[in-house]
């Protein structure tokens, strides 16, 4: 392992001798006519040096100097939809198939561009001035354009693009020997982190936050991907500490050190883009930590790169804001003297089965979030679980307890058959990966006590009754996809991914729809197989196959628990329906309205505290007007 001083003394080389953006000895400032922003129609853009030296500029991501353009009156900023792709035609793949990703393509057609203006004040052969980066987003409908946050990065070509050192293709580093795990984006580490400049914009084009940053590629096997996941470095050395803004709308924190730019082709099979924000986003009120997320759309040096997702970087900076804990405190279960494996030889030499065995263990486990953490990525089917993408932390205070930590279900959704339960426990020795016997060892061990056992299973009955029943499931799924849906299209154009429009909603309806609805069913029946128990307090709403080509809406099961669903069998989508739903006295019970149902769609209805009797559903909308009666058995 190299000595960490050395990386800090490349950081600082790497800082002065070519970003030359952040803190200096040079206090000149410049002023601008036009700032950084959405305009709908051409700039003209004035800047001026008040101690009277030259300025240089570029308009192609490079950092300027005294070779650069020589600002003399003013600098027009204009609409640049006949600007041919240039970035953007640079393949991001070995030419080699690698793997399960889909290799770089060439746009489909001219992508979005932006302007990007860097600018700096020289004397005398010096820089007398931080540089300047702006981004102009010139289009006569740029007001409307975007429904997502936008972001600008600007960097030198080459810290992305060349062979040598670019981070972001093959390059020199790839060995066809070993195309898995070699390439220039799989180099890791200070010495592949790259200067950068953040422009961050609100959908209406207001300027959240301007940063000179890091930036590394982020994940694992996705780095041979078209599109990858980027890692964003908040540094004095660059200018500023913290990304000093609410990156994410879901939690109140308005300054970073690190976020991931989560680029969008992960997706074990089909591609949807959001299995893995679905999945948190459904865990969000489980006893587990999870990742945040914010769509935004993507620039690279002035051209579109697409839709990319903001999400916390795990590491010990996410423990201190989300368990308000020092990050020097915080000790990972990857770490060499976590102590961790003292717990695992504990168990190996006693049996957990007895009582005051398996009460030691807790005493150092959060049990409630470790039987959470096992329920998510069951019920989700993480293929790629627990033999992967396994965290946990705990302070160094004498009594914490650990925890685990939830991510990456980009393996997820993919057959909602699958018994993750017997994949949680499976004890063959002749598998490695995904759930060899170390992997699943812990999980294992802890079921044979009664007590473990019985709370795993009443709080996945709870679970399922609440948090992932199918209605809010689906709902939830509506939801994201709508946030994404109006900039698919542009981001095919990009990437060519997903294949076309209907494909992307063909694989949320075949693959993350069908899988919430039949989900819980199958789970039901796994725990039941599995454990046989006494109790399990819940009962799936099992999926209609034989239906009446007469009925028009079906409604099942019935009689049922409360929870039921209609479905749409009319051939037609049915547009802002509207429920009542009343006693057969005529009491109101329960109305909604809004309801849109396409063809074949079902709508769930979670009612568990109503009693017990037979009620009348009145459903009515412009296509279709029907009454169905309820039959409520607790």
């Amino acid at each position: 392992m190299r000595n960490l001083s050395a990386y800090w003394i490349l950081l600082s080389a790497f800082f002065v001798a070519e970003h030359s953006q952040g803190q200096n000895s040079n206090n000149a400032q410049l002023v601008f006519l036009h700032q950084s922003g959405f305009y709908t129609s051409p700039v003209y853009q004035k800047i001026s040096s008040p101690t009277g030296d030259e300025i240089f500029y570029t308009l192609d991501g490079s950092l300027p100097t005294e070779k650069s353009i020589l600002y003399e009156d003013s600098i027009l900023l204009e609409f640049k939809y006949s600007t041919p792709n240039y970035l953007s035609e640079i393949p991001t793949t070995p030419e080699q198939s690698v793997l399960d990703f889909k290799a770089w393509e060439s746009p489909q057609e001219k992508i979005d561009k932006a302007n990007i203006l860097r600018s700096a004040s020289f004397k005398n052969g010096a820089i007398t001035s931080k540089v300047y980066t702006q981004t102009f987003f010139v289009d006569s409908l740029i007001e409307n354009k975007y429904t997502l946050p936008v972001i600008s990065l600007v960097t030198e070509e080459k810290n992305f693009f060349s062979l040598d050192s670019g981070i972001y293709i093959a390059g020199n580093h790839f060995d066809a020997e070993n195309p898995q795990w070699t390439g220039n984006s799989f180099e890791r580490g200070i010495e592949w982190e790259r200067p950068v400049h953040i422009e961050f914009f609100e959908k209406d084009g207001s300027l959240g936050f301007s940063h000179n940053a890091g930036i590394r590629i982020h994940g694992l096997k996705t780095r041979h991907a078209s599109q990858k996941s980027l890692r964003m470095y908040a540094r004095e050395e660059y200018g500023e500490k913290f990304f000093n803004y609410q990156l994410m709308p879901q939690k109140e924190l308005g300054n970073y050190k690190r976020f991931v730019l989560r680029a969008t082709m992960g997706t074990w099979g089909g591609q949807t883009l959001i299995a893995d924000v679905l999945a948190h986003e459904l865990s969000r009120d489980l006893d587990i930590d999870y990742q945040d997320y914010q769509p935004v759309v993507v620039f690279l040096n002035g051209e579109y790169w697409g839709i990319h997702t903001i999400r916390d970087r795990i590491d010990e900076r996410y423990i201190e804001y989300t368990h308000n804990i020092d990050k020097d405190a915080v000790i990972f279960i990857e770490d060499p003297d976590s102590g961790f494996e003292g717990i695992l030889n504990f168990i190996k030499e006693n049996d957990l089965s007895k009582d005051e065995n398996y009460q030691r263990v807790i005493t150092q486990i959060e049990i409630s979030n470790y039987i959470d953490y096992n329920i998510a990525h069951m019920f989700f089917k993480n293929f790629d679980w627990p033999g992967n993408n396994v965290n946990a932390w705990r302070s160094n205070r004498s009594n914490s307890k650990w925890r685990w930590i939830f991510f990456d279900l980009d393996a997820g959704f993919i057959d909602a058959d699958y018994n993750m339960i017997e994949h949680a426990t499976a004890n063959d020795p002749s598998i490695d990966w995904p759930n060899s016997p170390n992997a699943t060892f812990l999980f294992r061990n802890l079921l044979k006590n009664e007590t473990f056992k019985n709370q795993f299973l009443s709080r996945y009955a709870e679970v399922l009754n609440t948090y992932f029943s199918p209605f809010k499931m689906v709902q939830t799924l509506n939801t994201i996809k709508a946030v994404y849906e109006p900039e698919i299209l542009r981001h095919i154009q990009r990437w060519n991914y997903p294949n076309d429009f209907a494909s992307w909603e063909t694989d949320i309806r075949d693959n993350l729809l069908t899988f919430l609805q039949d989900r819980a069913c199958n789970v039901e029946a796994h725990v039941r197989e599995f454990f046989n128990p006494v109790e399990f307090d819940f009962q799936c709403v099992a999926i209609i196959e034989d239906v009446d080509a007469e009925d028009k809406l079906v409604l099942a099961p019935n009689p049922n628990h409360g929870v039921f669903f209609i479905y749409n069998n009319s051939g037609s989508d049915i547009d802002e329906g509207t429920i009542n739903m009343t006693s057969v006295s005529g009491s109101l019970v329960y109305a909604e309205d809004g309801i849109t149902l396409a063809r074949g769609e079902q709508w769930f209805f979670v009612l568990p505290r109503l009693p017990n009797n037979t009620y009348i559903l009145k459903f009515r909308s412009s296509e279709l007007s029907t009454s169905k009666k309820v039959i409520i058995e607790n």
